[in-house]
């Protein structure tokens, strides 16, 4: 195949995995407006659209090998290629995530799943995991290796509001123990949707550098 073919086939996998990031941070942010605005349309929304995001993972997944077989590509390009699938993997994951929230907000309503006195505790997960996917859009689109690392000090925001939550569950708690688990649940979604954001960044630090740390 000529060269012409192989950029574009490049460019393709790189724009598959920029759609998958695009959805990913559009499904938090539906499943946050599903589970604070009682809005079942968009947890309806979010859960519906999951099956765009596996068919983008999955197109991911079949055209790797394909690069691979055709092209045997090299240096960052085989770096590219190579972690397009596990970039895909998490990104998939994101969505998972955000589908499992919005499912926690579609089973309880029209009740409301956050106390009053939680909303503040629950927001402070919610609002930098929507940060933390709109600069993993960015990190992929601009591959920028400091932006990466930056993501890594956004998930341990997340990180210590999920202990705040934890604190707030296991103190004196009075909304019963299916109001604890489910707020237990959404904390742990939320914290393991910036974990996967992450292993994105990570990845792209890799592809630009060759060094896994973040």
């Amino acid at each position: 195949m000529s060269r012409d073919s192989y950029v574009e086939q490049l460019d393709r996998l790189t724009g598959t995995l920029a759609a998958m990031s695009r959805h990913a941070a559009g499904s938090i942010r539906g499943a946050s407006t599903a589970l604070f605005d009682l809005d079942r349309d968009a947890g309806e929304r979010v859960v519906r659209d999951d099956a765009l995001l596996n068919g983008l993972r999955d197109r991911v997944n079949a055209g790797v090998p394909l690069l691979l077989v055709r092209h045997q590509p090299v240096a960052s390009d085989l770096r590219l290629v190579m972690c397009a699938m596990r970039i895909a993997a998490d990104l998939e994951r994101m969505g998972d995530l955000a589908v499992h929230i919005a499912k926690v907000a579609l089973m309880r309503h029209p009740v409301t799943v956050i106390p009053a006195e939680a909303r503040d505790a629950v927001w402070a997960l919610a609002d930098p995991a929507a940060r933390i996917a709109d600069k993993t859009s960015v990190v992929l689109s601009t591959r920028d290796p400091l932006e990466a690392i930056q993501l890594g000090l956004d998930d341990d925001e997340v990180d210590a509001a999920q202990a705040r939550l934890l604190g707030m569950l296991v103190s004196g708690w009075r909304h019963g123990i299916e109001s604890a688990i489910d707020l237990a649940l959404i904390g742990r979604y939320y914290e393991r949707y910036a974990d996967h954001a992450v292993n994105v960044a990570r990845q792209v630090v890799y592809l630009v550098t060759g060094d896994v740390r973040l």
